[in-house]
């Protein structure tokens, strides 16, 4: 997960101020429901709302209150009697404060008119709420709440690094890829930061599984869905999962981790490559600066189960030092995930599994918008940047991406190094490396489809594309701004995703959209004039292969 002088997780924590903490709230009470019949799950029965032509449960416990058994692997939800009412969202996971000095760099201005116009335009729709440690839950909507049919099944797992987040956000509401595609969709939460991936393995075997609980959880989750799911009218046998920036990481984990296997069988990944994880050695270190910082010894370890959850997670906020690439995130423990997702090969456990891999063109202007030289940098300072990020190697780069966008302004020179070396980068490894197994397909794409909001100077940044491949554009009006175009690339972007959920191929009439390969390398670009191209920005990419 590279960096260039900042990582993407921490700086987009930044910028948004803590906004993707996404709250208990209850998107649909002013539509007047009716409610569902009930559905039987083994802990109870559940009942939700009819809404539209979809049944939306929201809330449905999978997992016990993991305060019980923090740092381990959850337990199973308590059963209750009579019917659950699931018409509100479940409380979302612990959140870890972005640590500014450390994500956003020197000179950061995060109260500047401009970084606060950014903030509000990507935190729309997005309310601070509950946090628990008693938040395994997850979200279904089906067009229909019945074992008569079953319809793909897509689950969600949502962005904010590893550290923030919830499924709450509502422009993951999937109510409308339902009715757009006759699928059913499930959203989740789980543990996060300090909570779902502090590694304390090496300190005592009661906490082998410490640094991976949150994939865990989600692992979870999806033998949730597989047990359950007919009765929502879903496939069990056909489950997707796709998530973006975190999320798309913790996908390509999934893809590694042997107690996942046969849970899902397609993937998707939106700007968030993991070709590698976190090592063990590097996690332990974290987790001993993290009970150093709480004045834990060693031997009492054990403590952390009792203390107030919000001292453990700010401790190891402050245990990740600036300049410092160890960080919260899953770890290569030689148990659940026993080498690196992508590295130095794609995973034999999910030989069998398609791939969507992709990025927006301009990941970075969203998390460089806090640089007081955003938009205004001149040549010399932009070489500069250069310098400071790749060294020697700076100099040679600076040229190749001058010369691949001679137009633009030089932050988006900036702006493209951060996004290649960020995302697109292992986007492209992950690609390869996929396709050089010769077994399921991988499909890239890119989207270059640039937000008229602020001028156009955020071009098509990080998070731009999932209201877009959810079919929810008007729930991000002041991030994708007015117009039909948005609409128009949603209708595309979500049939695509709904194909390949359908059956592994993500062409659709009209835009036929061919598997990835070393030779061709083929990339279906989203955009007003959408189209396969055949090695976007090639001379970057060759760039760094050198």
């Amino acid at each position: 997960m590279g960096q260039a002088g900042m990582t993407r997780r921490s700086v987009l924590a930044s910028v948004l101020g803590g906004g993707l903490t996404l709250a208990l709230h209850d998107p649909v009470a002013a539509q007047t429901p009716d409610t569902t019949r009930a559905v039987e799950t083994s802990a109870g029965k559940v009942r939700g709302r009819r809404i539209r032509g979809v049944s939306v449960f929201l809330g449905i416990p999978y997992g016990g209150d993991t305060s019980t058994s923090r740092f381990q692997p959850a337990r199973a939800p308590q059963p209750w009697t009579g019917v659950r009412d699931c018409a509100i969202l479940g409380a979302q996971a612990p959140q870890m404060e972005p640590n500014a000095s450390r994500s956003a760099g020197p000179g950061a201005n995060l109260s500047s008119d401009f970084v606060k116009q950014v903030m509000t335009r990507f935190r729309e729709g997005m309310q601070v709420g509950n946090e628990s440690e008693a938040c395994l839950f997850l979200n279904v909507y089906t067009p229909e709440a019945s074992p008569r049919r079953r319809r793909p099944v897509m689950v969600w797992l949502h962005g904010g690094g590893f550290s923030i987040g919830s499924a709450g956000d509502p422009q993951y509401d999937g109510s409308a890829l339902c009715r757009r595609g006759d699928v059913v969709v499930v959203t989740l939460n789980h543990r996060l930061n300090a909570l779902g991936y502090l590694y304390l393995g090496a300190l005592h075997g009661d906490f082998a599984d410490s640094g991976n609980v949150g994939q865990l959880d989600i692992i979870r989750a999806l033998q949730w869905v597989r047990d359950h799911i007919a009765a929502f009218g879903g496939d069990a046998g056909n489950v997707t999962l796709f998530g973006e920036s975190g999320g798309g990481a913790k996908v390509s984990a999934l893809l590694a981790m042997p107690p996942a296997r046969g849970l899902f069988h397609k993937a998707i990944v939106q700007s968030g490559p993991g070709v590698t994880m976190e090592e063990a050695g590097p996690a332990a270190e974290l987790a001993e600066r993290t009970l150093a910082a709480l004045g834990v010894a060693r031997p009492d370890v054990h403590r952390l189960q009792s203390l107030d959850y919000r001292a453990i997670i700010s401790a190891a906020s402050a245990a990740q030092q600036p300049g410092d690439r160890r960080s919260l995130s899953p770890v290569v423990d030689g148990r659940s995930l026993p080498s690196h997702p992508f590295s130095p090969a794609a995973p034999e456990v999910s030989r069998d599994i398609p791939v969507i891999v992709g990025t927006n063109k301009d990941e970075a202007t969203l998390f460089l918008s806090a640089d007081p030289l955003f938009g205004r940098m001149t040549e010399d300072q932009a070489r500069a940047r250069f310098a400071g990020m790749l060294g020697e190697r700076g100099a040679a780069a600076f040229q190749v991406y001058k010369a691949q966008r001679p137009s633009d302004p030089p932050t988006y020179w900036v702006t493209a190094l951060m996004t290649d070396t960020m995302m697109r980068l292992d986007s492209i490894r992950l690609a390869e490396r996929k396709a050089a197994q010769q077994a399921a397909p991988v499909f890239m794409y890119r989207l270059d489809w640039e937000t008229p909001i602020l001028g156009g100077v955020m071009r098509a940044p990080h998070g731009i594309d999932v209201p877009m491949v959810f079919d929810n554009v008007d729930a991000k009006r002041g991030t994708l701004g007015g117009g039909p175009e948005p609409q128009q690339l949603a209708v595309l972007m979500s049939r695509a995703w709904l194909n390949f959920a359908r059956d592994g191929s993500p062409s659709q009439t009209g835009l036929p959209w061919p598997a990835y390969a070393m030779t061709g390398r083929r990339t279906m670009i989203f955009d007003t004039n959408c189209r396969v191209v055949s090695d976007p920005d090639g001379t970057a990419r060759s760039f760094w292969d050198a």
